[in-house]
């Protein structure tokens, strides 16, 4: 079972990758960063801009460890993500998909969201979203 944990001020993150991507990623007004744990593991980080004038949700960053990738843990990351927004009465969930890692290219990263049900934006055709209402 997936579980988010905010990250406040000065705390500290099990995984070294996980501990470098808080310090490296950008936090905004409306930004929340998240300890991603499952079975009590540290897995990943999340970042959610969290606009209260919108009617989506904006996700931000998914970040998986090198040495835990390629076991699921992102999409079921993703799915909590669509069940945070519609909880929180958010219609969709809004993302403009950029790799993190210059060797993984852009165009895997949009069909690996598209697989999941996620489709360009009218309003922009480069940002991807998913409803969820």
């Amino acid at each position: 079972m997936i579980e988010l944990h905010e990250i406040g001020a000065g705390e500290n993150c099990q995984n070294a990758q996980v501990r470098a991507r808080v310090l490296e990623s950008p936090k905004a007004r409306y930004t929340k960063q998240f300890a991603v744990r499952e079975s009590g593991s540290e897995v990943a980080f999340l970042a959610l801009d969290l606009i209260p004038e919108t009617d989506y949700l904006v996700l931000y960053e998914i970040f998986v460890p090198s040495e835990l990738r390629r076991r699921g843990i992102g999409s079921r990351l993703l799915g909590e993500v669509e069940s945070l927004a519609k909880s929180l009465g958010y219609e969709s969930v809004a993302l403009f998909p950029s790799p993190l890692n210059s060797e993984y290219p852009e165009s895997k990263l949009i069909a690996w969201y598209r697989s999941h049900g996620y489709v360009p934006r009218p309003d922009c055709p480069t940002e991807l979203e998913k409803l969820v209402v």
